[in-house]
């Protein structure tokens, strides 16, 4: 009988150790995506409201081909709708996942939360309105890849609101981090392909001056279903066992190094030299 309870009880600490794993690898990841997002937010602040203030809006172009052009009002306006929103999706969007805030301050979680998924909606509608008049360097796999980001924005938004006004509020919390990765497709692509340049000293798997290639196909739906694949891996983690827990962990250790990596090299490769 002794022998049987402390077997239980060694079981029951392997777990808890294991969940506290699970846990604090997650939180890495996320302090680093948090980071690297933030980064991005400024870059962004910086170049396009720079410019913008300068009165040089033809600077957009060496960033986002076709980003702005002359005399067409509505496109040159849903483009600077959809980066300057997006700068504050970038710096509010990461809060309301922060237990500290969210518990502490809920009246301010609630009013962030519904100006978040406003303005995800309005990022979602500016950036499918952008791809239809505008396209994307990538051509028409580019377009496909970024439509399909923008439509699970808006699903995602509907889902997140829906589960928070029928207080079920687990589900609610599993939509809007859902909505949160999605929103994030376009960073998810610059870190990850600054990671890939980094890792293989160069352009390999497609053509730097068409942008076209394999490597980007596989990048542009990837910036999105890695991201919510790995996410789903994690929650069905968390009810696993030793093993699943495990596992997940060493894969969140290694998405950290990967984001990080991106991050780095993104922000010494493309956002510094830029500004």
């Amino acid at each position: 009988m002794n022998q049987l309870k402390q077997s239980i009880t060694s079981n029951s600490n392997r777990q808890a150790q294991l969940n506290k794993a699970l846990k604090a690898t997650a939180n890495l990841w996320f302090i680093i995506a948090v980071i690297g997002q933030w980064l991005f937010a400024i870059y962004v602040a910086a170049f396009y409201g720079g410019a913008a203030m300068q009165g040089d809006f033809m600077k957009w172009n060496r960033v986002l081909p076709h980003g702005y052009a002359e005399g067409e009002t509505m496109d040159n306006l849903a483009t600077a709708i959809h980066v300057f929103l997006a700068v504050a999706i970038l710096v509010g969007g990461p809060l309301q996942f922060i237990p500290a805030i969210r518990n502490r301050f809920r009246k301010f979680h609630r009013i962030n939360g519904r100006l978040y998924v406003s303005l995800m909606i309005l990022v979602g509608l500016s950036g499918v309105y952008m791809v239809l008049s505008k396209g994307t360097v990538s051509g028409l796999i580019g377009d496909i890849s970024i439509n399909i980001n923008a439509v699970l924005i808006l699903i995602f938004s509907i889902l997140t609101i829906q589960r928070a006004l029928s207080k079920k509020f687990e589900a609610h919390n599993q939509w809007a981090f859902r909505l949160f990765l999605v929103a994030n497709g376009v960073w998810f692509f610059r870190i990850g392909l600054m990671f890939w340049l980094m890792v293989m000293g160069g352009p390999v798997g497609f053509d730097p001056e068409t942008f076209r290639g394999p490597f980007l196909i596989f990048l542009g739906f990837g910036q999105y279903l890695i991201p919510l694949a790995i996410y789903q891996l994690y929650l069905k983690s968390k009810k696993s066992n030793a093993f699943g827990k495990f596992s997940m962990s060493i894969i969140l250790i290694g998405c950290f190094f990967i984001t990080a990596i991106g991050i780095f090299a993104a922000t010494m490769g493309m956002w510094l030299p830029r500004l």
